[in-house]
């Protein structure tokens, strides 16, 4: 339980500081008057950005809801910690490490970890598997600010990916409720078949969105 009231207070005092930060850059921001000039190009690229990172999504989720709840029902020490220190530290040896490699190429490898993670899940120790999730979840998160921006036209490329960003990642959600109305109605045992299952497909999702 501490575990869980450390990261909430943690979460919420961060949150709060992000919003101060947000209202003072605020005030020095001038109105913008911006009429977008969507074509049906855009919108193709808009499904195509989606698909992206739906896989990333939906993994992120799942992880460290659904899955990180019922593993850590069993009581295994310091998993929360460990789920939590090696995605920060992976994210940030990543950042580092993507600066001279192809965003495309990084979603790629780290999409491929994905679906080796997510078929052996239950094979895996859950502290093992947190850690590979952390890699997997860093290589695929990274780089997608500079891919997803990349796909637009400069005067719509902050809106295209934004939109694209948050549709992927409200579709991802949904993938935990999914998963959890399949558990509720049919049992752990559809969900030790549905979480690898829907998360790998995912994840192939993101990568046939990538190479199209």
């Amino acid at each position: 339980m501490v575990q869980w009231r450390l990261a909430l207070l943690v979460g919420s005092l961060l949150s709060l500081l992000s919003a101060a930060v947000i209202l003072a850059s605020a005030r020095s921001i001038r109105s913008i008057k911006w009429r977008p000039n969507l074509r049906i190009e855009d919108f193709k690229r808009i499904l195509k950005a989606v698909g992206v990172k739906f896989g990333e999504s939906s993994s992120f989720y799942v992880y460290t809801s659904a899955l990180l709840i019922f593993i850590n029902e069993h009581e295994i020490p310091g998993l929360i910690t460990v789920a939590a220190i090696s995605l920060l530290i992976f994210t940030l040896l990543t950042s580092i490490a993507l600066t001279r490699a192809s965003p495309t190429r990084a979603l790629m490898i780290g999409y491929i970890i994905f679906i080796l993670v997510n078929v052996l899940m239950f094979r895996i120790q859950p502290l093992l598997l947190f850690m590979l999730f952390g890699l997997a979840d860093a290589i695929t998160y990274t780089p997608q600010s500079l891919y997803l921006v990349s796909l637009f036209r400069s005067d719509i490329k902050h809106v295209g990916a934004g939109v694209s960003y948050h549709v992927a990642s409200s579709l991802g959600g949904l993938m935990t409720y999914i998963i959890s109305l399949l558990i509720s109605m049919y049992g752990l045992r559809a969900g030790f078949v549905a979480i690898p299952t829907l998360l790998t497909a995912s994840c192939i999702t993101s990568i046939i969105a990538l190479t199209i």
